[in-house]
């Protein structure tokens, strides 16, 4: 079984060396975060993956080409809630309870996807944000991801202020916004 350790290009960069086709390899959103581990494509192919930390995989993305088809990431159909706001103010309630559940996102033009579970259809249902349940792949735009990145602020004190002294203090703190943000 192939180790892949480096992903070759894309399918449309390298289109001059794809002259058999693609053997799609389908991944969920949480499969193309994991740079590690075996993989079979849909043809049956199967190959390891061990390319180099926080690497994540997108549609597209060719491991492999062998005889002039390549094994390519295609992202699987997963059961999503797509989010349809209809005003800018039910956008950003929308982006305000997601991302107070941690829920992992994707961002279209027309919708905000999210993993289908009860606690995001409560929360959308009780603010009357349209959505629906659909088997869809997990895919958009990303934003803001702070998985694993601590940070601190600093500030002083002036006087008059916790005795008068000037000293900064670290007010670290750990955002872990779910692999997908």
């Amino acid at each position: 079984m192939p180790v892949i350790s480096t992903i070759l290009g894309t399918a449309a960069g390298l289109a001059d060396r794809i002259t058999a086709g693609e053997d799609p390899v389908l991944l969920s959103s949480e499969e193309r975060a994991s740079a590690h581990g075996p993989l079979t494509t849909r043809g049956g192919r199967r190959l390891n993956i061990s390319l180099p930390r926080g690497t994540e995989l997108n549609d597209g993305d060719v491991l492999a080409i062998e005889n002039g088809t390549a094994i390519v990431v295609r992202p699987a159909a997963e059961a999503l809630f797509v989010v349809r706001p209809r005003t800018a103010l039910e956008w950003g309630i929308a982006g305000f309870h997601l991302g107070n559940l941690h829920r992992p996102v994707r961002f279209r033009d027309d919708a905000i996807l999210t993993p289908a579970e009860p606690k995001a259809a409560e929360v959308l249902r009780d603010a009357g944000i349209a959505f629906e349940a659909r088997e869809t792949p997990f895919v958009g735009r990303r934003y803001g991801s702070y998985s694993g990145h601590g940070h601190s602020h600093s500030h002083s004190h002036g006087p008059g202020e916790s005795g008068g002294d000037s000293h900064g203090h670290d007010h670290g703190h750990l955002h872990r916004h779910d692999e997908d943000v």
